[in-house]
Order: C-alpha cells, then structure tokens, then sequence
C-alpha cells in the first residue's frame, strides 16, 4: 500500500510539472526533460529545451527535502538553461551526479552542484560527463560566447579546471565534437586520466582509439568532480520504502 501511495505521489509531481509548462504548448511538453522527485532527489532527464530553469525552482520550492539533483540520459540542448540551471543549482547549495551521459547544457547543470559526483544507477562504463563550445543552430561555433563559457566554467569547477584544456573543448569547431569526463574506474581504454576529446569527425564506434587522450588531470583534479565516491541511488529491499537512497559519506 506504501509503495502505491508513493507511486502515485511521483506520478502527481509529474502532472504538476505538466500543468506548470502546459502554456508552453504540446510541442514543448512533449520534448522537455522529465523530471522526477525521488527524495532526497530530483531526476532530470532527456532534451533541455529552455524552460528547466523555472521548472526546477518550482519543484524545489514544493519538495524541501531535495538534496540532490541526478542528471541522467541528456544530450543538452538550450544554452542559456543549462546557465541557469547550473547557476540555481549553485545558489540553493545542491549536489549533483551523474546517471549515464549528460552532454552539452547538460554538462553546465552539472557543474552546479555543491558537490559533484558519478552514481550507480547505471554502469560507470555508460556514465559520462562531455563539454563543448556554444553553437549556433546551423551548428557553427559562436566564437565571440568561447571568453564567457570558459570563464564560467572554471568558476563553477571551482577555479580547478585546466584553462589549457577548457579552451580545447570550447574551440570545437564541429557541435559533435566533445571532452569526455569518465570516472577512474570505469573500464574504458583511455588511459590513466579517463578523458577523451573528440573533434566530432571520429566514428562513432571507434572513439576511443581515434580521440586524443590528453594529459591535463582527470574529472577530479579539474573539479568537473568533487569526489571519486560514487553516490549509492539503489533501491531498498522490498519490504521497505521505495525512496532511493544517499551515501553521504566522505565528500571531499
């Protein structure tokens, strides 16, 4: 009965995150980021079309027991929302972690977080973290934004971003291109620092040996992470509640 309760307590926080952008038009509704309360989370997740801002203010003011903000599945999207998110997150003192890829505006949202770190909901192999410059629709780079972007993220990386590196992914000149930020014990063949950067002209499936594997620290020596302990989101047994979990232990 506890679990239904909860259940449908979710499905209700979700309707009224669909009523708050529903003047936004169906179009939008239908490709935003899903969010879902989870205290002591909130899980974002999927395209940012520019109206997360306001979304996630909301739902923080109608959940004060949110702690952390898991950002799970996103390619990014609107540049100026992932600001604004990243920098709301900042303000209302947040954690964030990451659930599979968050790309892009994503990336900035992440980098919001009080503390940042990877979570085992899925696997360290598929969970990610990938920058890149500003982009016009056509894809272009808009160099005039590069000073600003790389400003902002070497506050928000807490003055330990690499400037020798940030101006590698935000020069890109292809919008597929990306740094790819990996946690150290992912299995992935990059190397001791777990970084990859890709001018966007590799193949897909051959990333890992065509991208350039640079040697300016790992995710955490560039603040992109605040601790290698990876953030504990599994399920209770079953007798118990639903609500996922969180390890506070040792956030460096």
């Amino acid at each position: 009965m506890k679990r239904l309760s909860q259940s449908l307590e979710w499905s209700m926080t979700r309707f009224l995150i669909a009523a708050n952008v529903g003047l936004f038009g169906f179009a939008v509704i239908a490709n935003a980021m899903e969010v879902e309360v989870r205290l002591p989370f909130v899980l974002l997740s999927g395209p940012v079309v520019g109206i997360e801002a306001r979304v996630l203010e909301d739902v923080i003011e109608k959940n004060p027991g949110i702690t952390t903000v898991i950002l799970k599945n996103s390619k990014g999207g609107d540049a100026n929302a992932g600001y604004m998110v990243g920098e709301l997150i900042r303000e209302h003192g947040l954690d964030t972690a990451l659930s599979g890829y968050c790309m892009s505006s994503c990336s900035r949202m992440f980098l919001g977080g009080t503390h940042r770190s990877f979570s085992d909901d899925q696997p360290l192999e598929k969970t990610f973290v990938a920058f890149h410059g500003n982009y016009a629709d056509d894809g272009r780079l808009l160099t005039a934004r590069m000073p600003g972007l790389k400003k902002w993220i070497l506050k928000y990386s807490d003055g330990k971003a690499n400037p020798q590196l940030v101006q590698q992914w935000v020069d890109l000149q292809n919008h597929s291109g990306f740094a790819y930020f990996y946690h150290q014990q992912a299995k992935v063949r990059l190397g001791p620092e777990k970084v990859m950067l890709c001018q966007g002209t590799e193949e897909p499936k051959a990333r890992a040996q065509q991208c350039e594997k640079p040697e300016f620290g790992d995710a955490l020596s560039n603040g992109i992470v605040t601790t290698w302990v990876v953030l504990q989101t599994k399920l209770q047994d079953a007798g118990q509640s639903p609500d996922l979990v969180i390890n506070h232990e040792e956030k460096r």
